[in-house]
């Protein structure tokens, strides 16, 4: 399995940085989809604990996509107040 690890600089730089926070979010959501997939096609997937980790997952996924799309939102309506 791949993993990403995350510094604490790179926690740092997130907490100032929400366009790299929202890199870093999506890193993780690419990650989190990619493990899912391998559950979802992995012998023994609907045993009851593995369809229980994977809606946990699948919550999770919709969590980080709804603070991307926050970011993204805030990130656009700020670049508007900036150019009136």
């Amino acid at each position: 399995m791949n993993q990403v690890l995350i510094s604490d600089v790179d926690i740092l730089r997130a907490r100032q940085d929400p366009r790299f926070r929202q890199i870093l979010l999506a890193r993780s959501l690419d990650l989190l989809l990619g493990s899912l997939h391998r559950m979802q096609h992995a012998a023994g997937a609907l045993a009851p604990d593995k369809a229980r980790h994977l809606r946990e997952g699948a919550l999770m996924a919709v969590e980080l996509a709804d603070r991307i799309r926050a970011i993204d939102e805030n990130l656009t309506r700020v670049s508007r107040l900036a150019l009136r």
